[in-house]
């Protein structure tokens, strides 16, 4: 009896599935799998967030340099190579534009949808397909639970007559060795552990009786079980091969070695770097900046006077050079002689009418040049003009001395088709035509315009002929930070702080 008690008070904890309940973990994959379509939506939003600013971070740093490239001192075939590391982050900036459109449009849609399909939710709360599997699990093992508590509680009421026998046999053991037990009472003892026999015997009939019942319905409960089970596996393997699918997409979309449009940009990067030559971009600077370039040597010509006389807009350095040899010159003349240049200025028919700039009373003479000309670079045409007006310079100068000695001033005039000035010398600084004061050099700075600070855009290109003149391209943003002079320029301050004058009429106000 004893033994047959002890084998039946062991307890085994089980965490099996066929315990009663033990379901409920499938029942939840149900609500975990529609967690994890959130989940996984989640993770591709983040990461076409993530491609949006890389995109946008490459079309950026690509401006930005392409700017500096083009406005840089590098040239020639390296300035193209370094520029095509700005056409790849341009080309690969769209791709991951695409990239994030496919994973927002096409992932993160299909997969919004195959969630609104797969998982409906309730009135009340929760999803319609958590209920069917609780539902279905509940039904398939309710029979086999409600056996299985009938013969848990058989045991109880056998185990209990068990332990009632054990201890009314100890007390008849215990009466027999006691002297003062009357037969009497040792006779109710023995039938007191009659009784207990006679019930555990009882017990253990209909706890072996339910355990049998409990046993011949176990199959039927599995099969039941194992057939709502394996429906919410279709279920899972739907969701899991569904996101294998989706995943797999998803890689597609990221990879973009596989895509000949991205393997095409590298291989153009590759080729254009490939393709700058060192010797060949010397060459060029040599033939356009260095010792290459072509050169109208000094000759002897004689005067021509059947074509008009042209101007060509020179610089403040040719300026101050003629002056100085014309002050120096006029030393060896009479006070009364002098001469004052005049000139006329030239405007291209494509671009507003540039003004000439002055400085005291000097005029200097525009002339536009295209946008982008080289500035150590002079065509055929400008080298004529320079000769001509040397000549005739020449000729005016020869024809002033000659006039010292036996020409009248009227025979210079109609010579050399020039207005007579004041008389001046270097000590006359009153009547120098070429001074605004008594005692200033005839090149000072006019007085400083009022401080202003007014945002303009360029309407047209403008390259800078000048060393204080400003150049820009058409679109260009920048600050007037002087008023506009008589003569129709102003002064100007570009984003990278570089300050100098430009045409007023090349501009807008920024509204």
């Amino acid at each position: 009896m004893s033994g047959s008690y002890d084998d039946s008070m062991i307890d085994v904890s089980s965490d099996s599935f066929w315990e009663v309940g033990n379901y409920k973990r499938t029942v939840k994959r149900v609500d975990d799998g529609n967690r994890l379509c959130n989940d996984l939506m989640s993770c591709l939003h983040e990461r076409a967030r993530i491609e949006k600013s890389y995109a946008q971070q490459l079309t950026e740093w690509a401006k930005r340099w392409r700017q500096l490239v083009e406005k840089g001192p590098q040239y020639g075939t390296l300035e193209r190579a370094w520029g095509a590391l700005c056409t790849e982050a341009e080309k690969v900036s769209d791709l991951h534009m695409e990239v994030k459109a496919a994973l927002m449009g096409e992932d993160y849609e299909k997969l919004k949808n195959w969630q609104r399909d797969a998982y409906h939710k309730q009135m009340i709360g929760g999803y319609k397909e958590t209920k069917e599997a609780d539902d279905g699990f509940r039904k398939a093992q309710k029979p086999w639970a409600k056996k299985l508590k009938e013969m848990e509680t058989t045991k109880k009421v056998y185990h209990s007559a068990c332990k009632e026998e054990k201890l009314a046999a100890s007390r008849e053991s215990n009466g027999k060795l006691e002297s003062s037990n009357t037969p009497e009472a040792q006779k109710k003892l023995q039938d007191k552990v009659e009784k207990c026999q006679q019930e555990v015997q009882k017990t253990k009939e209909r706890y072996e009786k339910s355990l049998e019942e409990l046993d011949k319905m176990t199959p039927q409960y599995m099969e039941n079980m194992e057939q709502v089970f394996e429906q919410w596996q279709q279920f899972e393997d739907k969701r899991i091969s569904f996101f294998r699918e989706l995943l797999l997409e998803v890689k597609q979309h990221l990879d973009l070695s596989t895509n000949h449009r991205f393997q095409t940009v590298y291989h153009t990067l590759e080729d254009t770097i490939s393709a700058a030559d060192a010797e060949e971009d010397l060459k060029w600077f040599r033939s356009n900046h260095g010792p290459g370039m072509p050169m109208n040597w000094p000759q002897f010509e004689n005067v021509d006077w059947s074509h008009p006389r042209s101007y060509k807009r020179r610089s403040i350095v040719d300026w101050s050079i003629d002056l100085n040899r014309t002050l120096s010159r006029r030393e060896k003349k009479k006070p009364s002689d002098g001469v004052m240049l005049t000139s006329i200025s030239q405007t291209g028919s494509d671009q507003p009418v540039q003004p000439a700039k002055t400085s005291s009373s000097l005029t200097v003479p525009t002339n536009t040049e295209p946008v982008g000309m080289n500035p150590f670079e002079e065509e055929e045409e400008d080298e004529e003009e320079e000769e001509e007006e040397e000549e005739e310079e020449t000729t005016v100068e020869e024809q002033t001395t000659v006039n010292h000695i036996s020409v009248n001033k009227e025979e210079i005039k109609t010579a050399s088709s020039m207005e007579k000035t004041p008389d001046w010398s270097d000590e006359d600084t009153a009547a120098n035509p070429f001074s605004t004061n008594g005692d200033g050099n005839p090149f000072d700075e006019e007085p400083a315009s009022p401080v202003i600070s007014v945002p303009v855009r360029a309407l047209y290109d403008y390259e800078g002929q000048e060393q204080d003149e400003l150049s820009f391209k058409a679109g260009d943003e920048f600050t007037k930070i002087g008023e506009e002079d008589d003569q129709g320029w102003c002064k100007g301050r570009l984003k990278d702080g570089n300050t100098g004058l430009y045409p007023a009429n090349y501009v807008e106000d920024i509204q």
